[in-house]
């Protein structure tokens, strides 16, 4: 197990994805994922764009429909203010104080997620954390 403290709380995480349950690893899976293939912020979408625009230079269309799409996703996750990554993070969580955390769902994670930035969780701390269980 991973524990960190902030804030007087401690929050324990699953060390890798070997050790958690299966739903879980399954949504930390997913955000994942998404965090990968889509991303959140303006340097994503931007990624996106350029690439959809050499796609269409070199006639591939339907690769640059994909880059398109997955912009329009990334855009979608910043005005929604979602971080695939912290929801990923939220995902491994074990427990708070020890009231164990087995409410998987998407607003769960949110809700997880909230708590671990009102705790003072960085976006340094969520990146480095969810990096380094994912390579467990």
């Amino acid at each position: 197990m991973i524990k960190l403290f902030k804030k007087k709380v401690e929050v324990e995480f699953y060390d890798s994805i070997e050790e958690m349950p299966h739903r879980n690893y399954m949504k930390f899976n997913k955000e994942m994922m998404r965090d990968r293939e889509v991303g959140n912020s303006v340097s994503d979408i931007m990624k996106r764009i350029s690439r959809a625009m050499q796609f269409i230079a070199a006639q591939e269309n339907d690769k640059a429909m994909k880059e398109l799409t997955n912009a329009q996703m990334a855009y979608s996750y910043a005005q929604n203010e979602i971080d695939p990554k912290g929801l990923a993070l939220a995902a491994m969580v074990k427990s708070i104080n020890g009231v164990k955390s087995e409410n998987v769902t998407s607003d769960s994670l949110k809700n997880t997620l909230e708590v671990l930035q009102r705790l003072g969780f960085t976006k340094a701390d969520i990146d480095n954390t969810a990096d380094h269980i994912k390579k467990k």
